[in-house]
């Protein structure tokens, strides 16, 4: 995917975003398989099997798209929180691509373990990246993006910025 340059002034870690741009395919894969668990959790709590649960879990290719700018919003924010840019001293041998990589993804499945018990996240994913619907994405797309920026209490400005709420 194709990054926006800023999400804020001092948005230049480009180590960071390189390696947060090598995982997203696998964190988004991911995504769809919590709130799917989450869903199961939630809403089938005593593990039914119905032709809907069949269904959902014949399906094996998950479309992704509607995810790839709210990772990116995400992605983002973890930078924004993570200012810092610096690079530390790893004695472990690993690159700091491969240390930046590991640590978003740990934030990354913390963040989206926590939004996918919200209905409003995991129905999205659910109707949107597994069942594919026809329904309108824009608005599963911006319910689930209040959903996100509210929980960090942070806004998108007009010309795509996060600035406080």
């Amino acid at each position: 995917m194709l990054y926006q340059d800023k999400y804020f002034d001092q948005d230049k870690n480009s180590i960071l975003r390189a390696a947060q741009g090598f995982v997203e395919p696998q964190l988004l894969q991911r995504w769809v398989e919590i709130a799917f668990d989450s869903y199961m959790a939630l809403e089938n709590p005593m593990g039914l099997v119905d032709d809907f649960i069949l269904r959902l879990k014949s399906i094996e290719k998950y479309d992704t798209s509607l995810l790839e700018e709210l990772y990116e919003i995400l992605a983002a924010i973890y930078r924004y929180e993570k200012g810092n840019n610096q690079l530390e001293i790893i004695w472990d041998g690993r690159s700091h691509y491969e240390v930046y990589a590991e640590n978003w993804s740990e934030s990354f499945e913390k963040w989206v373990q926590y939004f996918c018990t919200q209905p409003e996240i995991y129905r999205a994913i659910l109707k949107a990246c597994i069942l594919q619907q026809g329904t309108n994405t824009k608005f599963l797309y911006y319910g689930m993006r209040k959903t996100i920026l509210g929980h960090f209490n942070l806004r998108i400005t007009r010309n795509k910025t996060l600035k406080t709420a």
